[in-house]
């Protein structure tokens, strides 16, 4: 059901305005709203002052946390599977003087990962420099020998296309006489020393210049290459030790991650505090705000307000508000609250489906799986991990749902006599020579044709109670009239046909057929002549209400949708019969088993996980379009009490 809200008006002395908004985080049961919206807001709006949040550096100090938290998450403590959110009292939580130690750890992290970050930019330079000199390593000239007294020392790399040959006669044309040594080559380039008289040094440039080749220098080194190399790796080998060194002091602060995942959650708090205020209006004295509770907790308030000289007041929500939404269910209802939150959440002055399509959603999801073997891996892993897993609300309802979801497939693969597929009857005909048969109610392979029908009854049965929803809601709001006129006179058709239907062929009794066939006759002239009762011409009236009876294909057209249920169980079991045969093909022998152990796993598990996905989505699909679209009226707001929102901590004892 949805929640019963109410608007808290409350006013206070400004001196306590954050130990009450403190207060009401910790009651976890007020969301405050815009107080401009409150009435008499235009006759106070120049004496007061409207909240604001300055949070930027708090914000700044998240964002360093953060940062902080990621670079320092590989060498803190690992957490298993099972491991849950630590505890924390809500004190600690709203605790300010974390923040300023967590920030001196950050500060000094901070400092090693930029000493780290100047030795890996010094590595990459010597690497650099490395690839640089490779070229040359063969080259036993000391690299600052780049001339004598009457000769010019030249390095340069040319296009491999250019060859000796060819620079040999260039070279000669112009008798510039220079000695050329090829010191090593790759796939695109030579790379040369050339040693030429002075006189003739700019005009062997410009030869080479011309032949594509690029001078290469190395003026600030001395010694050969080879030597440059060696040193250079020397200086890598340094750096990296040194980082070596670095990472470990990082690795000591590893320790510190828990202090540094409070102070992140605290601040997150702060500001979440901070950001409160803007919906204060305030004077120099006092402050004035709004909001909405669920009508059961309003004790929460009155509560957290006892302390303090204030003055709140609650007042029933009115037909023109528009207050959150908030779902109240059974402990079986309540997980299946996650596929409408998906599509959206109903709108407040409407009805919660939950209840009404939580049956629906197990049966259908059940039906499609049709694997009992499947159904108790997923009843067991589902109700195991929203037990068991720090999944969050959302996480948790989906997983109980998908547990519940399981015994809905057991029940319906026990009836199709469905454990893993044939396993049970492949391995005992295979591997003893015995095959043990497995009782079964229905064969969807064999026999589909009930299966189909069944999912036709239930979808049939899907399809009238969301037209009853629809007709509830317009009489709740005084529409009883429109109620009869647009959902009544449907039932008398659709149920009149399916009577009808019922008595001709199945049961074969000719007074039934004919009570079937009155009451569709009955529904279908009512609709003729209350369709189209919002036209004023009477000729539009009686065309609209004979349009109308063209709805009846959509209701068809929705009752046909429901065969995908009939289809998604034999696919199911087709694939899983498939994976069976596959395993056993190589016989009674070890390898045999050996293979198929390996084939059940792997393709069972493919199986489940395909089918299981394929369900909810098609049954989701059933409730979105098939029901919802009958009278569904979405567009709530959810419901966000004031409350710490933590992110590595979890807040116990917010109430006292």
């Amino acid at each position: 059901m949805i929640e019963k809200m109410e608007r808290v008006f409350l006013c206070g002395l400004a001196r306590d305005k954050e130990a009450i908004l403190s207060r009401l985080m910790k009651s976890g049961c007020v969301q405050l709203s815009d107080p401009a919206s409150m009435d008499g807001y235009e006759e106070i709006r120049d004496e007061v002052e409207p909240g604001s949040a300055d949070v930027y550096e708090k914000e700044q100090s998240l964002t360093r946390l953060g940062q902080c938290i990621r670079t320092l998450a590989p060498y803190g403590k690992k957490k298993g599977l099972l491991a849950k959110r630590p505890e924390v009292s809500f004190g600690e939580i709203a605790r300010e003087d974390t923040l300023s130690a967590a920030l001196a750890v950050c500060q000094e992290v901070e400092e090693l990962q930029k000493e780290i970050g100047a030795a890996k930019s010094r590595i990459s330079h010597e690497e650099f420099l490395q690839a640089s000199l490779a070229p040359w390593r063969e080259l036993d000239l000391p690299l600052e020998a780049t001339a004598t007294e009457s000769s010019r020392v030249l390095l340069a790399a040319l296009p491999v296309n250019v060859t000796d040959e060819e620079l040999e006669r260039q070279q000669n044309e112009q008798r510039l006489g220079a000695y050329v040594k090829v010191v090593s080559e790759d796939k695109d380039q030579r790379y040369i020393a050339a040693v030429v008289h002075k006189s003739h040094a700019a005009a062997f440039q410009e030869l080479l210049r011309q032949s594509g080749a690029s001078s290469i220098g190395f003026d600030s080194l001395t010694g050969t290459a080879a030597e440059n190399i060696s040193a250079s790796k020397a200086r890598v080998a340094a750096e990296e030790k040194a980082i070596d060194g670095l990472t470990e002091k990082l690795r000591a602060y590893g320790e510190k991650l828990p202090g540094l995942q409070l102070a992140w959650d605290s601040t997150q708090f702060a500001i979440d505090c901070r950001r409160a205020e803007q919906n204060l209006l305030s004077t120099r004295e006092t402050f004035v705000t709004q909001g909405w509770v669920p009508q059961r907790q309003k004790a929460g308030v009155e509560k957290a307000m006892e302390k303090f000289p204030c003055w709140y007041e609650f007042r029933a929500a009115t037909e023109e508000d528009d207050p959150p939404v908030l779902l109240k269910n059974n402990a079986f209802v309540e997980p299946f609250e996650a596929v409408t939150e998906m599509y959206a959440l109903p709108a407040p002055h409407s009805m919660d489906p939950n209840p009404f399509m939580a049956p629906f959603f197990f049966v259908f999801f059940g039906m499609m799986l049709s694997d009992a073997g499947y159904g108790l891996v997923l009843a067991i892993l589902g109700l195991w991990g929203a037990k068991n897993l720090d999944m969050g609300p959302g996480g948790k309802k989906l997983l109980k749902m998908l547990g519940y979801c399981g015994i809905s497939t057991v029940f319906w693969g026990a009836l199709y006599g469905s454990w893993f597929g044939d396993t049970i009857p492949k391995v005992t005909e295979v591997f003893f020579g015995n095959r043990v048969q497995v009782p079964m109610l229905l064969d969807p392979l064999t026999n589909p044709m009930p299966i189909l029908i069944m999912a036709f009854v239930v979808g049939y049965i899907h399809i009238l109670v969301g037209l009853g929803l629809k007709a509830y809601l317009m009489i709740r709001r005084g529409h009883s009239v429109d109620a009869l006129f647009d959902v009544g006179f449907w039932y008398f058709v659709l149920v009149g046909l399916v009577i009808f239907a019922g008595g001709q062929m199945v049961i074969g009794s000719a007074v039934m057929a004919s009570i079937g066939k009155w009451l569709a006759i009955a529904g279908a002239v009512g609709l003729v002549l209350t369709q189209g009762r919002d036209k004023k011409n009477p000729i539009m009236k009686l065309m609209s209400g004979i349009l109308s009876l063209y709805d009846i294909t959509g209701y068809f057209s929705d009752l046909l949708s429901y065969s995908r249920i009939m289809a998604l169980g034999l696919a199911t079991g087709v694939i899983a019969q498939v994976v069976n045969t596959m395993g056993t093909l190589p016989g009674a022998n070890i390898i045999g088993a050996v293979v198929f152990v390996a084939v059940f796993l792997l393709g069972h598990v493919l199986n489940l996980a395909i089918n299981a996905l394929g369900s909810y989505v098609h049954t989701s699909r059933l409730q979105y379009v098939e029901f919802f679209g009958k009278f569904f009226e979405g567009g709530g707001q959810p419901f966000r009490p004031l409350k710490p929102a933590t992110k590595y901590v979890y807040v116990n004892n917010q109430e006292e």
